[in-house]
């Protein structure tokens, strides 16, 4: 059912957007944004619950909490980027969108330095 809703909500949002377009393009890309948050807004309990279980199976795999965290961390940045980019390509600022991708990929490769280090010291410890 809730796909249904989100369906619906992602053709209306986009007819809307088709029609704006024309007579106005600023509205256009308003109703996009407003048509994205209002679908994320709806997918947050299900990604809460997600969370808790992704939570629950790391901490039985023995997972650390921080390990864990930079994990979301990457997931959310990519998505936020992903989100970002395509708003900015629908808008017509296709370079904007590249600057938004490679910031993503930038801050993936920081926030998952210190995956990298660990996993670089286990690598140097067994040769």
């Amino acid at each position: 059912m809730e796909m249904a809703k989100i369906f619906g909500v992602g053709m209306i949002g986009t007819l809307l957007c088709i029609v704006l377009q024309k007579q106005n393009p600023q509205f256009a890309i308003v109703t996009a944004f407003l048509t994205g948050i209002l679908i994320l807004s709806w997918i947050f309990t299900p990604l809460s619950n997600l969370l808790h279980q992704l939570r629950d199976m790391a901490a039985q795999a023995g997972v650390e909490d921080r390990y864990f965290a930079i994990i979301l961390k990457v997931i959310g940045i990519a998505y936020l980027a992903q989100f970002g980019a395509q708003l900015c390509t629908d808008a017509g600022e296709g370079a904007v969108a590249a600057k938004i991708e490679l910031a993503g990929k930038v801050l993936i490769m920081a926030v998952s330095a210190p995956i990298l280090a660990e996993l670089l010291q286990v690598i140097v410890t067994l040769v």
